[in-house]
């Protein structure tokens, strides 16, 4: 059976990608797993995973844990009433941690998201949670920054640079296409860094898109000064539905140098995004 990932802070956003992920498992038939990550106060917890300090301030901590468990119910009677399956996991301590071992402890086959983005100083120091799971996870994550439906999504937005390790992206691009019922318009966004004559551009275009098999398509190419921006001006101007790519989710000194594109477009774009990992 597939799973579906879905973290839950109980936040708008949180509530857009678990409707969507109601609806997107009407489609795949699997389990909705819902998780809720309690970041407690380090002075909260003794050393045991007890709570100590005072009795007053234990009760708190139990009313608190307890009324959380009981809106994290709440939620999943939102799939239950889908007539959908659903799990719930309450986890304490670091949200994006704890969110990773359930979704490698469940082999998990989606993570949907909500996001607001970052920018600045925060996005380059921190991120957003999101970002991190582009990154890391090893299952394609669908990140939702507003209400969204899938009734909506007519088409797709497939950014490509179109080389031979894209083709797995293309295979898994052509099934959410057949499972969605979407067009797909394929984009090559040429900037001032990889600059290619247009005719070029077009016959990699139709190379691409035979050597995939690619149906119900379209082949464009876009200049921009950056990927990320011209993926996002792209998907916007063909009023794209979502907006397909993939990522080597870089770590460590290589990430802070290089960058993702993948999580550019998560924090520039009000479109969903999906991702898809891309194994070296």
């Amino acid at each position: 059976m597939k799973k579906i990932i879905v973290p839950v802070d109980f936040s708008e956003e949180a509530s857009h990608a678990l409707d969507f992920a109601i609806e997107f498992n009407g489609i795949v038939k699997g389990e909705v797993i819902l998780i809720h990550v309690l970041e407690m106060p380090a002075n909260s917890l003794s050393f045991s995973g007890d709570v100590s300090s005072s009795n007053m301030e234990n009760f708190y901590t139990g009313e608190f844990i307890k009324g959380t468990s009981n809106k994290l119910d709440e939620w999943a009677r939102r799939v239950i009433d889908a007539g959908q399956q659903v799990s719930v996991h309450m986890k304490y301590g670091n949200a994006f941690t704890n969110i990773s071992k359930v979704v490698s402890d469940q082999s998990a086959n989606w993570i949907i998201m909500g996001s607001k983005g970052a920018s600045g100083l925060k996005e380059v120091f921190i991120g957003s949670n999101a970002e991190r799971m582009i990154r890391h996870a090893d299952c394609p994550v669908i990140v939702i920054k507003g209400e969204t439906h899938l009734k909506d999504i007519k088409s797709m937005a497939f950014t490509s640079d179109l080389s031979e390790e894209q083709d797995l992206i293309a295979y898994h691009a052509k099934d959410i296409q057949e499972k969605l019922g979407l067009n797909m318009h394929v984009v090559k966004v040429k900037t001032p860094y990889n600059w290619i004559d247009e005719s070029e551009v077009q016959k990699m275009l139709n190379q691409f898109a035979e050597r995939n098999s690619l149906k119900d398509f379209t082949v464009n190419s876009v200049e921009a000064d950056f990927v990320d921006q011209g993926a996002v001006k792209f998907a916007e101007e063909v009023q794209a539905g979502i907006i397909v790519l993939g990522t080597h989710g870089k770590k460590g000194i290589a990430h802070f140098i290089g960058g993702s594109i993948a999580e550019d477009v998560v924090n520039e774009s009000k479109i969903p995004i999906l991702v898809y990992k891309i194994w070296d």
